[in-house]
């Protein structure tokens, strides 16, 4: 057998290109999907959320459909959840409707919705939430650092021993 140095280099040249070959039909893997629900994590955004409506419940029979729609704002690095603005301003946050049950035993938190509020969960980047049990008629949450956007928001409503739970995602 005799070698042939452009037998060699043919070889080479194949085999090169099949390497090339096999690169181009891998296939890319195909971009992620933005999320469905993606509020800014910019400083100073600021919004209010679509409304959400939750069926809640009592014990002694008392229920209603509550459509909620908090605002939200960005701020010094805080991300604030807001469901009241004044007791004339209520209404534009929470309305009540199909009530049914004894009146003498409609609970305080549906007379006064802005104290139903029993816990709020964010989500940034899609990432793990993050809970708030809220004392007052706001869930301040901190921008974890590099966030882009505030990918879900979980408001917990109504009973305090069974809410029912409202989702923007």
């Amino acid at each position: 057998m005799r070698f042939s140095a452009g037998g060699a280099v043919l070889a080479s040249v194949l085999a090169i290109a099949g390497l090339g070959i096999s690169s181009c039909s891998q296939q890319e893997a195909a971009p992620e999907a933005p999320p469905a629900f993606a509020l800014s994590a910019a400083e100073h955004a600021n919004g209010v959320l679509p409304p959400q409506s939750v069926k809640v419940s009592t014990k002694d029979g008392y229920s209603a459909t509550v459509t909620m729609t908090p605002s939200w704002r960005i701020s010094g690095g805080e991300l604030n959840i807001t469901w009241y603005a004044g007791l004339s301003q209520t209404k534009r946050f929470f309305t009540i409707a199909d009530e049914t049950g004894d009146a003498a035993k409609k609970p305080e938190w549906l007379t006064h919705p802005d104290q139903g509020v029993r816990e709020v969960r964010v989500s940034f980047d899609g990432g793990a939430p993050m809970a708030n049990k809220p004392t007052t008629t706001r869930s301040p949450f901190t921008v974890p650092a590099g966030a882009k956007s505030i990918t879900q928001v979980q408001i917990d409503f109504g009973d305090p021993d069974a809410p029912a739970t409202a989702t923007w995602k």
